[in-house]
């Protein structure tokens, strides 16, 4: 039963009875089993509640449940019972988790009914009380077959989540101590999600649960400014796992320390030799060592940027000079190659639309592309003489995009095409994406050249970074309509929110007449800019 639709008699989202029994009872205000059935008085639960009792008085020790905070929940290990089926101990809330003891533990059916309750204690004790968490647990017990659960209210692991307060994840590679959480090696870059805390904890379930599916490879899930959950097939797994992350925790906030990137393999300095990046909602202006004062290190209080390709990312030579002569060198042998398969047919069926409408226009080029029975030799001919027609005249034909797309892939996948992108790109993407920028690609390329180019680039595969890809299907990259379309589809409410750099002045013009903030990129090769145009400039990604 999900957690959601708990009766009318459950407290702190918990069952407070069990249906199996025939007898209960009213304890403090709990209803419990009148009856003591052989399994409520196993060695197997026994243990395991002296285990609950003595693994948070070790994590008070460590400064996890300080303060009557953070909490447990251990499944009972009975081979005899599939993991599914096991009984589950669980800390009380608000007591002093140092002086616990096994009669403290709470004990719950694994469908979240409570079949065992503390007795009360002289003042000046509480009244017991289920954890605030036992709604938590369950759906973490239920979405990851987990065998236990630690929730730590541990400094490391609220403060990790306030450096960076826009940030919806917290990443870190190349620690000896990632090889302690399952499924990571040295070199894999861990990954936990962040979620917002709220006042009552049992409110996280709903974003608790988004975040487990989100993530599905996470043992993890931190909640800002509060703590974080942490779970394991076993209690071993479960603790060794809690120390490997409260460990990645303690050392990233002492590399931020030292002003050095824990996110980074090399772990490097936060400050670049052309400034510093700083963290705040407004743009800002620093001064960069080396640089004229008019040069600025340029802070957006923007949390989405949107990238135009060539002349931003990638030099518009890597273009000209190289995917526009492999598509023409290979048009002939790859239509030849593929014509039959349904992919390339499609490839051939918008191009013979596209020309048709192309000849009812009077466009100049435009050929007849015969029918298919005169021969596939003939069709091929016909196609490749409208495609140079078409290169020839620049034109920016969607028809023409795919099929070019389509060839780019074939040549990155065979390694005779690597994307090219200016050295800055790769450390701006990374840097963005730790600060909780979301970045979106806006070319005249179609999405899936796009996707190839960013994934198999000089700097390895960045797609990671990058939320989104749209080409000229949402419209002309200088019509005002084509931003608004972006805008409606990225579900930004104000224009003003995001960020589109371009070499284009009239790309610019039409971003920011769609309420968008834009700059324009100088790189070289670019063409040159009108004087007095009103837009700032910058030479590098690095300078956002």
């Amino acid at each position: 039963m999900e957690l959601s639709s708990l009766p009318s008699s459950a407290i702190n989202g918990v069952f407070t009875g069990l249906t199996t029994l025939e007898q209960s009872v009213v304890q403090n205000g709990v209803e419990v089993s009148a009856l003591s059935p052989p399994y409520l008085e196993s060695k197997a639960l026994t243990d395991t509640k002296a285990l609950a009792a003595e693994l948070c008085r070790q994590f008070y020790t460590l400064g996890w449940v300080s303060g009557t905070g953070g909490s447990i929940a251990i499944k009972v290990n009975d081979d005899s019972v599939p993991k599914p089926a096991q009984l589950i101990v669980t800390s009380p809330s608000g007591v002093q988790k140092e002086r616990m003891r096994a009669e403290d533990m709470y004990v719950l059916s694994s469908d979240g009914y409570l079949l065992l309750t503390p007795s009360l204690k002289p003042c000046p004790h509480k009244p017991p009380k289920c954890s605030d968490c036992a709604p938590l647990f369950m759906k973490v017990f239920e979405m990851c077959n987990a065998g236990a659960i630690v929730h730590s209210h541990a400094m490391g692991s609220c403060i990790i989540t306030m450096i960076n307060p826009c940030s919806k994840e917290f990443r870190i590679t190349h620690m000896e101590m990632i090889k302690g959480i399952q499924g990571h090696g040295y070199h894999d870059e861990l990954v936990v999600p962040i979620i917002e805390n709220i006042a009552h904890e049992e409110e996280l379930l709903e974003s608790l649960a988004e975040a487990i599916s989100a993530y599905p490879k996470t043992t993890a899930v931190l909640v800002r400014n509060h703590g974080v959950f942490i779970w394991g097939d076993s209690w071993i797994s479960a603790k060794t796992q809690a120390e490997c992350y409260h460990y990645l925790f303690d050392a990233a906030i002492k590399l931020h320390q030292l002003e050095l990137d824990w996110s980074t393999p090399t772990h490097r300095p936060l400050h670049s030799t052309n400034g510093s990046w700083e963290c705040n909602g407004n743009f800002s202006r620093v001064l960069k060592p080396g640089f004229r004062s008019s040069d600025y290190m340029i802070e957006p209080s923007q949390r989405c940027v949107l990238l135009d390709i060539e002349g931003t990312t990638t030099p518009i030579s890597f273009v000209t000079d190289v995917l526009l002569p492999y598509a023409h060198d290979n048009v002939l042998k790859h239509l030849a190659a593929t014509y039959d398969s349904e992919e390339t047919q499609n490839d051939i069926n918008l191009l013979r639309s596209q020309i048709e409408s192309d000849l009812e226009q009077g466009i100049i080029g435009a050929l007849p592309i015969p029918p298919d029975y005169v021969g596939k030799d003939l069709v091929i001919a016909s196609l490749v003489a409208n495609i140079e027609a078409m290169t020839r005249a620049e034109r920016n034909v969607p028809s023409l995009k795919q099929l070019q797309g389509h060839m780019w892939r074939i040549g990155y996948q065979s390694n005779r095409l690597v994307g090219v992108l200016f050295d800055d790109v790769a450390d701006a993407l990374e840097r963005w994406h730790n600060l909780g920028f979301k970045v979106y690609i806006y070319s005249g390329s179609s999405r899936e050249s796009q996707q190839q180019l960013f994934a198999n680039s000089n700097c390895g595969d960045l797609r990671k970074y990058l939320c989104g890809y749209f080409d000229t299907s949402v419209g002309n990259k200088k019509e005002i309509c084509s931003y608004l379309e972006i805008l409606r589809t990225v579900g930004v409410d104000k224009p003003a929110d995001m960020l589109f750099i371009t070499d284009v002045i009239q790309e610019a013009e039409a971003a920011r007449a769609a309420g968008l903030e834009a700059i324009i990129s100088l790189r070289p090769g670019n063409g040159p800019l009108p004087e007095n145009h009103g837009f700032r400039t910058i030479e590098s990604l690095l300078e956002i």
